[in-house]
């Protein structure tokens, strides 16, 4: 929810569309519902004084470096987003009667499970939009045009708290610059 006059966005929903080999985008897919979020410019420049006086005066201004990292955590899995976290491939592994299953029982029938094969893949390159709810006068949209993604912190695969999936993309320039930010008024 946005509120008239406050910068507070209460959630929304973070899309990702991954890059082709070739660089083109492929298709976009939803990551999750969004906890939290925040982006951070990092900026590096270089200065110019002059000494002519008694006082030191900066004269000049000038940038030398712009990057960006955008960092976002959510509470809702899916075996999409699940396997992002863990650098993996989603597959499926196929069991005949008589296998052994991964929890140590026999399979009565054929049984086909969901796999993550972790570590397979690191980074993922893509484009990240941000879609704010819309439970205020209007949501925010956010557009990261070039990010290369992976997963941040620990992930707490047995805890008495609730898990939280987070992730951490670094964000590059692109032919349509860095990133925008919308604000559009609910219902267009």
């Amino acid at each position: 929810m946005r509120t008239i006059g406050d910068r507070y966005i209460g959630g929304g929903k973070m899309f990702f569309t991954p890059f082709k080999k070739d660089g083109t985008p492929d298709t976009e897919f939803e990551i999750c519902e969004v906890q939290s979020g925040q982006l951070t410019w990092n900026i590096e420049k270089k200065e110019a004084f002059s000494k002519d006086r008694v006082i030191k005066q900066m004269v000049e201004q000038i940038v030398t470096s712009i990057d960006g990292v955008f960092k976002f955590t959510t509470q809702k899995f899916t075996l999409k987003n699940l396997a992002m976290s863990r650098m993996g491939k989603l597959e499926v592994e196929s069991f005949d009667i008589g296998d052994t299953l991964p929890d140590g029982t026999v399979a009565t029938k054929q049984v086909d499970i969901d796999v993550i094969k972790m570590a397979e893949t690191p980074i993922l390159n893509g484009q990240l939009r941000f879609v704010g709810d819309e439970d205020g006068a209007s949501k925010p949209v956010l557009l990261l045009y070039n990010v290369s993604m992976a997963p941040a912190g620990d992930f707490d695969y047995i805890s008495e708290d609730f898990a939280q999936l987070s992730f951490e993309a670094a964000v590059m320039k692109s032919d349509e610059g860095y990133a925008k930010e919308y604000w559009m008024k609910v219902g267009e």
